[in-house]
């Protein structure tokens, strides 16, 4: 059975079907819940939802190879099949925003699925826990804009990219005693402001 340190890396979101099956809010959180192997069964209890709900998804998203088949066991005669991830992260290509022809529609599903995703877990932690997850000492739900010369920019972006790679070598995936699973979700881009889209 494969660990989540034996996983590939990443895998490469470089197609649009791809890209339009990933890009979905249920189908996201079923690649979270599969860092370790589960059934269709242990996943629904584990989101709450119908099994039949989710094996329309599930074999969506084995056949275009974004989860894998791990374990198979017969149950009452009936082969029953254990799935996980194939990779530690799932990255879309920068490629696939580049045709201007389809690249609104790839990138309004791109947030989209990001933000429910967001959204499902801040409401399934907050339902669970019944804390508020943005209290002083546990997380932060931050907005804003900010004014940049080309040289703050460069220089604030390579502090995220290095702060990201700090977060890759955490290896946020495994389940160490006494560590705490945290989400985070980060978006920076340009920002044109109404005023400046009427000139």
């Amino acid at each position: 059975m494969t660990t989540p340190d034996e996983l590939a890396h990443e895998f490469l979101v470089d197609d649009i079907e791809l890209l339009k099956v990933i890009a979905h809010s249920t189908r996201l959180d079923i690649l979270q819940s599969l860092k370790y192997p589960k059934t269709v069964k242990e996943i629904a209890r584990l989101l709450k939802l119908p099994a039949t709900k989710l094996y329309y998804h599930v074999n969506m998203m084995e056949k275009h190879g974004l989860i894998q088949v791990v374990e198979t066991n017969i149950v009452s005669g009936i082969v029953e099949k254990k799935y996980q991830v194939v990779a530690r992260n799932y990255r879309i290509d920068d490629q696939l925003l580049a045709d201007q022809s389809t690249s609104t529609e790839n990138m309004y599903r791109m947030v989209s699925a990001m933000l429910d995703m967001t959204r499902s877990e801040i409401q399934r932690t907050m339902a669970v826990t019944q804390q508020n997850p943005f209290d002083a000492s546990r997380g932060i739900l931050w907005r804003t804009t900010l004014r940049l010369t080309p040289e703050q920019y460069t220089e604030l972006y390579g502090r995220f990219q290095t702060f990201l790679e700090e977060l890759n070598a955490l290896n946020p995936d495994g389940k160490e005693a006494g560590t705490d699973l945290y989400g985070l979700t980060l978006a920076w881009y340009p920002v044109v402001t109404p005023a400046e889209d009427e000139t």
